[in-house]
C-alpha cells in the first residue's frame, strides 16, 4: 500500500512541478490540430469553388479565357486541366503561338508524371509540327525539339511514335527548306532505322512508310 502511495505521490510530484510545460505542450498540440483542420478545411473549400469555376467555364460562352487562365494558376488538378481547355481553344482559333507558350508551361513547370507528361509532349509536337506547315514557319523547331526529347522512352507505345516524331520533324523542315529528301541522309537513315525496328508498331511503320514514297516519287 505504501509503495502505491509514493508511486501516486511521485506522479502528483511530477505533475505540479511541470504543470506549466505540460500546459503548453497540451495547447501547442491543440493549436496544430485546429491549424490542421483548418487548412483541410479551406484547401477542401477552394478544391470544390475551383472545381465549379472550372466546369462553369467550360459550359459558358462568356468570359471562358479570363475564367479560365484564372482556374491554371492554382495549384490543383484543375490548373493542369483548365491550361489543357486554354490549348484547345487556342489550336481551334490557330493561335499556336500562345498554345506553345501554354504546352511549355505544362510540360516544364507543372509537376506532371512521366506518362501525363509524354502525353501532352507527343500532343504538342504533332500540333506544332502541323502549325510549321500552315504558318510556313520553322519558328516552332527548337521546342519542338525539346518537347520530343521529353516523351519518355520507358513506354512502349510512346517509344514508337517518338522515333515518328523524329521522323516527321525532319521532312517538314525538308518541305519548309525546299530541299530534296531522297538526298537528305539523315531522313533516310531515320526512316530505314524505323522501318527495320523490330520495336517500332506496325501502325507507325506504314504511316513512315507512306510518307517517305510520297516524298520519293513526288
Amino acid at each position: 500500500m505504501s509503495s502505491k502511495n509514493n508511486i501516486i505521490n511521485n506522479f502528483q510530484n511530477f505533475f505540479y512541478k511541470n504543470f506549466r510545460n505540460i500546459i503548453i505542450v497540451a495547447l501547442l498540440f491543440t493549436i496544430i490540430v485546429i491549424a490542421f483542420q483548418s487548412y483541410t478545411y479551406f484547401a477542401i473549400k477552394d478544391l470544390k469553388k475551383t472545381s465549379i469555376n472550372f466546369f462553369n467555364s467550360i459550359n459558358l460562352d462568356s468570359d471562358t479565357i479570363l475564367e479560365l487562365n484564372k482556374i491554371k494558376n492554382k495549384n490543383n488538378i484543375f490548373s493542369t486541366l483548365s491550361t489543357l481547355k486554354l490549348i484547345q481553344e487556342n489550336n481551334e482559333k490557330k493561335n499556336f503561338s500562345t498554345s506553345n507558350e501554354l504546352y511549355k508551361e505544362l510540360i516544364f513547370t507543372k509537376k506532371l508524371d512521366n506518362l501525363y507528361k509524354s502525353s501532352v509532349a507527343v500532343h504538342a509536337a504533332y500540333t506544332l509540327i502541323n502549325a510549321s506547315y500552315i504558318e510556313n514557319s520553322l519558328k516552332y523547331f527548337d521546342d519542338l525539339s525539346n518537347y520530343i526529347e521529353n516523351i519518355s522512352d520507358e513506354f512502349e507505345n510512346y517509344f514508337s511514335i517518338k522515333k515518328e516524331l523524329e521522323y516527321l520533324l525532319l521532312v517538314t523542315e525538308i518541305d519548309l527548306n525546299k530541299s530534296i529528301y531522297k538526298n537528305d541522309s539523315k531522313v533516310i537513315e531515320i526512316y530505314n532505322s524505323i522501318y527495320n525496328s523490330d520495336k517500332i508498331t506496325s501502325s507507325v511503320k506504314e504511316r513512315v512508310k507512306k510518307i517517305h514514297e510520297f516524298q520519293i516519287y513526288k
